[in-house]
């Protein structure tokens, strides 16, 4: 059997993840319940429902910091997205390469929630911050219609 997750059924897992070693366990975990959040956002979605969605986001981010042990900066932004105005959910998006966190806002409260997060973010990490560019440190982007070629 080819050993990728994705090829393990969610009941395998039950039954033997007491067996893995600790890192990989989490690891696991954080997969197994991703997949699970990823089916329920999906109905949140279609049916609108931006609140369940953005929790299900936070849950994300928070699975996140805990299974994959984030740096504190990354753990820091999350924070400050978690707690800015309008912010239904925030998580990581490519944190493994100096990664972003995302955040779905209400577009009534974008700009605030943008001034929000670059203000507290440079202020606790004034020395990474240094490093962005303040003009595009924090992006705000709607969805477009659907991915296709430009």
């Amino acid at each position: 059997m080819d050993p990728r997750l994705c090829n393990v059924e969610e009941e395998v897992y039950e039954a033997h993840k007491n067996e893995l070693e600790p890192t990989l366990a989490k690891r696991a975990e954080h997969y197994f319940t991703e997949n699970r959040r990823v089916a329920k956002g999906l109905e949140a979605w279609k049916s609108g429902n931006s609140q369940d969605f953005g929790k299900l986001i936070s849950a994300s981010g928070l699975s996140s910091i805990y299974n994959y042990e984030c740096s504190e900066p990354l753990i820091q932004l999350n924070e400050i997205l978690q707690r800015a105005p309008g912010v239904f959910g925030a998580r990581f998006s490519g944190a493994g390469f100096r990664g972003c966190c995302l955040a779905l806002v209400d577009a009534d409260r974008a700009e605030e929630a943008a001034s929000y997060v670059r203000s507290e973010y440079f202020e606790l990490q004034p020395e990474l911050a240094s490093q962005l560019n303040a003009d595009s440190a924090v992006l705000i982007c709607k969805p477009g219609d659907c991915a296709r070629v430009i």
